[in-house]
């Protein structure tokens, strides 16, 4: 071999080298954004799912959609006109991107809030797994004092859609564990298949009035 052809292959190796650590490099760097980007994800669903449970009056949730707004833009929450008065605040917040690449399972969670002649009428929370969906379960506070002071349960043990619905007025224990959604879902490569995997805890709501 002439002393060309070995310079020739050197030159060569080297590339090859240059090329592989790039590429190992390039890994490395999606792999630790990806895990970043995760745990941002499930550390803001939380956050959103926490602020719903901690608006109990009309301040607190005036107090919620602007810190929101302010942290995300005025497009994060889309505002519109129902019949009867409702004026609606929703924000959706979801793992397209990543569930696109397939990196983990499509899900998203929703937040809702109503007001009705500049009262607080109702706060909504649901969280929704696949596509099409596979399962969803979503929760609906009323602020209406007329509402009976219990616990509804709609859809229960159905692999798709549960519903559940309280009046403000419920135990505080109840409704801690209504609110108590597993937002893991949305960093999770196998999909929450079922109500129970989405909010932990729902069979031990009762539809029966509390003492």
């Amino acid at each position: 071999m002439s002393i060309e052809e070995r310079k020739s292959g050197n030159t060569y190796r080297r590339r090859i080298g240059i090329v592989l650590a790039t590429l190992a490099v390039l890994g490395v760097v999606f792999v630790l954004g990806t895990v970043t980007y995760l745990a941002w994800l499930h550390r803001v669903a939380s956050a959103l799912v926490t602020s719903a449970y901690e608006i109990r009056t009309k301040a607190d949730a005036d107090h919620e959609i602007a810190a929101w707004g302010k942290r995300f833009g005025k497009d994060f929450w889309q505002e519109s006109d129902h019949p009867g008065g409702d004026h609606n605040y929703d924000a959706v917040f979801a793992n397209v991107t990543l569930a696109r690449l397939h990196v983990v399972q499509p899900t998203g969670v929703t937040v809702g809030i109503t007001v009705r002649d500049g009262q607080l009428w109702a706060v909504f929370v649901s969280e929704q797994t696949g596509w099409y969906p596979v399962a969803s379960v979503a929760v609906q506070e009323w602020f209406d004092a007329t509402i009976p002071k219990r616990v509804h349960v709609l859809g229960h043990r159905r692999p798709y859609a549960t519903w559940v619905e309280f009046p403000v007025s419920i135990p505080e224990e109840q409704r801690r564990r209504a609110f108590a959604f597993n937002t893991k879902c949305l960093v999770s490569q196998r999909i929450c298949k079922n109500e129970e995997e989405i909010l932990p805890g729902i069979s031990q709501l009762q539809s029966a009035t509390p003492e």
